[in-house]
């Protein structure tokens, strides 16, 4: 019998409708802005590279959200879960950890957990190159913008971007030298301290930027037996080089590195007037990426040609109780010193894993009537996954010591074109085919648990051969209302598994097939009353077929890689209003049905509760947002004028299931935020709030069972920490 953990939200249906009908029809062009604020930006002037290549937002023909440089730093987005969180149809589920994070849109991603080190729907790039899955919930450093790439992006972007792609876009070095330095302290011992400088070490030739932040802050769940979970501290850099030896040449180098070391908030017992707290005595992650990029491009008559590298690391251990001390308890009947002893309660979990792209491209240049772009690419993926564990109350299951290392290597060609069929009317094709060839080896040992085999060893390969694509239609109504409509493919190949819960038994892991996706996409984006409203809507729909399950048996703790059909659809509206020259008003509605359309039997036989008919876990069927913003106008006698800046945002997260047994049902979320500071050329000041209504809301739940001693269910739970306040200072130069 499903439990939830709360009722259901009530629809906005109604309103979602209306609004959407509205936006998709064509309006009278309004007349044009005189003397238009200079912070008021059109559709037109906001350039972005979704496609590979600068565009204005205008011409893309699916889904893009855009944030700005000084719109992630007045929402204080320092990473992902900041930066995405009003972004529609964007979910980060949260495990409690940072490199086992991964990314959901619009219901496509992996259900409950990535079966391989490899295995993303959705991944993060910085600059158009790809970062590991395991770097999804990396900091944020001194970025230019963040274009949220919604839909099937595997035509331009590559594989396993079968929803989506988030592109990080860093900002360059200028041609004059500008800094700035900021530092935070708040409520839990946040403390933050960043900055970055940059401009001409050679004018016209050479330019350099520098970019760093440490932050830190206490853990927020309290453990009886060691440090509170949640403690985090980290340290993130950047240098970039830019060479322009010519009008027509630039190189630009980067090299980054980011490393966090902290306790995460593994699975607390959730129970019936049980409060928030912990018994764990083992618990930390340490986290370390480095990336290193290379960009060439150099512009010819008709054309430019680009080469583009990356080399990306990410290197993580993690160290963490098998089972808390009171969900053991509870489950077992056992008393809480029972699983106190380490080695009989411990999971070890070491990931080394890194990424070599080249690409090769050729595109049209900016004012060309046909725009097109074409390109080699190559890349090589190679992780290696070392595990230790011990949990007595689970036996040989989980026991012993394992290696894998899997290697991933590929070859694509792609291209896309635009043309203007008729004057207004644009239409894009575009293709991908990519040879793919994975292979692994996987080694057990014994650690003394009786009913193990001593050792055991496995191997295998895999060839992928697939074709991608896009094809869509934009229409310019006037020259800020555009509509556009779209049908893509996307891939993402299959493989063997990160798990194999048999090993001690000497039984060979089972691969699991490749997974792939049709999706469907009709929308707008519009901007009216002298560029002072900007609207956007899109509707779509997604037909996944074998997509990618991790099964989670809990009883004898046995978990499968394995593959089932689904689909998800839903409405997507964002709006801005300068009201006035003081006060701004946002907002946005989202709403996602998805349902699991075919469960193989072996799928549910391995997960309780998983059938035909199910919602995929972590996706609300409705999600919101809205924000309103004050400047007004201050003059500092120390410092000139400046402007009084008040903001305060909401977010709306509605009841989602946990896990894809829909056994957990997890309770709406509401989320307020507030900002209240003074800005002036040179700097700001301000006060700041997070999750300022206090709620530490469970962000997954697992269940794992029936409790000996009563009966009834006990579900292993992850929780959001609470509010947090503070202030903040920044200087420019």
């Amino acid at each position: 019998m499903k439990r939830p953990f709360s009722h259901s939200a009530s629809p906005f249906m109604l309103l979602a409708t209306t609004a959407l009908a509205g936006m998709l029809c064509p309006l009278p062009e309004p007349a044009r802005a005189q003397g238009r604020d200079a912070q008021v930006l059109q559709l037109d002037e906001i350039t972005v590279t979704a496609r590979r290549r600068d565009e204005t937002l205008r011409e893309i023909p699916f889904a893009v959200d855009v944030q700005s440089r000084a719109q992630l730093d007045e929402k204080r987005a320092y990473d992902a879960p900041a930066a995405l969180k009003d972004v529609a149809g964007v979910y980060i589920p949260g495990f409690g950890d940072r490199s086992t994070s991964f990314l959901i849109m619009r219901g496509v991603g992996p259900i409950l957990f990535p079966l391989g080190p490899d295995d993303s729907s959705v991944l993060t790039f910085v600059d158009g190159t790809p970062l590991p899955i395991g770097s999804s919930n990396a900091n944020y450093l001194d970025l230019e913008r963040v274009e949220v790439l919604k839909g099937p992006q595997s035509t331009l972007f590559g594989r396993n971007t079968t929803g989506g792609a988030v592109n990080l876009v860093p900002a360059l070095p200028d041609d004059t030298w500008k800094g700035y330095l900021r530092s935070e302290y708040g409520t839990q011992n946040h403390r933050l301290l960043e900055g970055a400088v940059g401009g001409p070490l050679i004018k016209d030739k050479l330019g350099a930027r520098i970019a760093f932040r440490l932050r830190g802050i206490d853990g927020y769940v309290n453990n009886v037996v060691g440090p509170d979970l949640g403690r985090e501290q980290s340290a993130t850099g950047r240098l970039t080089l830019r060479f322009t030896p010519t009008d027509r040449t630039t190189w630009t180098l980067s090299g980054s590195a980011d490393s966090s070391d902290g306790v995460p908030v593994y699975y607390a017992l959730k129970g019936d007037g049980f409060p928030i707290l912990a018994a764990q005595n083992l618990g930390r992650e340490v986290t370390k990426n480095y990336a290193f990029q290379s960009k060439f491009e150099h512009s010819f008559e008709r054309f430019t040609f680009t080469s583009q590298t990356s080399y990306n690391a990410l290197r993580a251990d993690l160290t963490y109780n098998g089972a808390d001390f009171f969900l053991g308890s509870r489950i077992t009947g056992l008393p809480l010193d029972a699983f106190g002893n380490i080695a009989g309660n411990y999971f070890d979990r070491n990931i080394d894993q890194n990424r070599f792209t080249q690409e090769l491209r050729l595109s049209s240049n900016p004012g060309e009537t046909l725009q097109w772009i074409a390109g080699l690419a190559y890349y090589r993926d190679e992780a290696k996954l070392f595990s230790m564990r011990n949990v007595f109350v689970y036996g040989p299951a989980v026991s012993g010591f394992d290696n894998l290392h899997q290697t991933t290597t590929g070859q694509a060609v792609f291209s896309e074109v635009t043309y203007p069929v008729i004057d207004r009317l644009k239409l894009s094709l575009g293709g991908r085919y990519t040879r793919e060839q994975k292979k692994y080896d996987g080694e057990f040992w014994n650690d003394g648990t009786p009913g193990t085999v001593p050792a055991f060893a496995e191997g295998g390969k895999r060839d992928y051969n697939f074709w991608t694509g896009r094809a869509s239609l934009s229409y310019d109504w006037t020259d800020k209302l555009t509509s556009f409509a779209s049908v893509s493919r996307g891939y993402k190949s299959g493989g063997f598994g990160t798990f194999n819960s048999l090993m001690w038994a000497g039984v060979p892991r089972t691969p699991y097939d490749s997974s792939s996706i049709v999706a469907y996409e009709i929308g707008g984006r519009g901007s009216f009353l002298d560029d002072r409203l900007k609207v956007s809507a899109a509707l779509f729909y997604n037909d996944v077929s074998k997509e990618q399950i991790l099964a989670y048996d809990l009883q004898n703790f046995a978990q499968q890689s394995l593959n089932l059909d689904t689909k998800s659809y839903g409405v997507e509206l964002d709006a801005s209003w300068r009201v006035t020259e003081n006060w701004e008003i946002a907002g946005g509605i989202t709403y996602t049905s998805t349902e699991i359309t075919d469960v193989p039997a072996a799928a549910a036989a391995a997960q309780a509760g998983l059938k035909k008919g199910n919602q995929l876990p972590q996706v609300p069927e409705w999600a919101g947002k809205a924000s309103v913003t004050y400047r007004a106008p201050l003059g500092i006698a120390a410092f000139g004028p400046g402007n009084l800046l008040a903001r305060v945002g909401y977010n709306y997260i509605g009841p989602r299931y946990s896990e894809a047994g829909n056994l957990a049902k997890l309770k709406a979320v509401h989320l307020l935020s507030a900002r209240l500071g003074v800005e002036w050329e040179k700097g700001e000041a301000y006060l700041f709030g997070e999750n300022l209504l206090d709620k530490r809301y469970v962000t997954f739940a697992q269940p794992y069972g029936t409790s000996v001693l009563t009966g009834a269910p006990v579900y292993g739970t992850v929780y959001a920490r609470g509010a947090t306040m503070g202030v903040g200072a920044a200087i420019k130069f």
